[in-house]
C-alpha cells in the first residue's frame, strides 16, 4: 500500500511550522481540499469525489454539471502536486493506490486559519451596511435641502441621527473584528 504521508502515527505532534501553514494555505485548491475533509471528515473522501467537488466549486456549477475535462484536470493537480503536498505536511493521509484522502489529527491546527472559509458566519457585509447608511444620509440631506422634509425636521438632526447610526454601526463592527466577536476574518 503507497501511503503517501510522513506522518502516519496518529499521536505526532499538532505543531506545524509557520512556513508550513503559509505554503499549505497559500494555494486555494489546497484550501478547498481542507474544506471538502472538513466537510466530509469521519469517512475521508477518494480523489474522484474531490476532484468533483473542486471542480464545481472553482467553475462555480453544480458537481453534476462539472464536466470531464473540468474534473480532470484538477484531478491531475491534486495526484501530482496537491494532495502530496499536504501529505509532506503532515495534515491528511493519501492513499495514492486506493485514491483515498483523509485528515489527520494535525490538520486540526489549520482550523483557526480556515474558519472564514468554513464556519459559515452569517456576519453582515460590512461594506453593504456602511453604503446603506450614505445611501440613507444623502437621501435625507438632499430632501433637507430642497425643503421636502417637514418643518419640524431640523436639518441638524439628520446629520446627527446619521453621525450616531454610523458610529454605532462602525463600533459593532470593530467589535466583531475583533477577538471580542470571535472572528477571524476582519470583516
Amino acid at each position: 500500500m503507497a501511503t503517501h504521508s510522513r506522518f502516519d502515527d496518529e499521536s505526532t505532534p499538532t505543531e506545524l511550522t509557520q512556513d508550513t501553514v503559509f505554503s499549505v494555505l497559500s494555494n486555494e485548491r489546497r484550501r478547498h481540499v481542507l474544506r471538502h475533509l472538513h466537510e466530509n471528515e469521519n469517512e475521508g473522501s477518494d480523489i474522484r469525489e474531490l476532484s468533483q467537488q473542486l471542480a464545481a466549486w472553482e467553475n462555480d456549477v453544480p458537481p453534476e454539471a462539472v464536466t470531464y475535462k473540468q474534473r480532470k484536470r484538477v484531478y491531475t493537480s491534486l495526484h501530482q502536486t496537491h494532495l502530496p503536498a499536504l501529505a509532506d505536511a503532515g495534515v491528511v493521509d493519501y492513499d495514492r493506490d486506493r485514491g483515498t484522502v483523509r485528515l489527520t489529527a494535525r490538520a486540526s491546527v489549520l482550523d483557526e486559519y480556515l474558519a472564514a472559509d468554513t464556519d459559515g458566519s452569517t456576519a453582515p457585509p460590512w461594506h453593504s451596511v456602511y453604503l446603506a447608511i450614505a445611501a440613507v444620509g444623502t437621501v435625507a440631506t438632499l430632501l433637507a435641502a430642497v425643503d421636502l422634509l417637514p418643518a419640524a425636521v431640523p436639518h441638524l438632526a439628520i446629520a446627527g441621527v446619521v453621525s450616531v447610526v454610523l458610529a454605532v454601526v462602525a463600533g459593532v463592527h470593530s467589535y466583531l473584528a475583533s477577538d471580542g466577536g470571535n472572528s477571524h476574518d476582519g470583516r
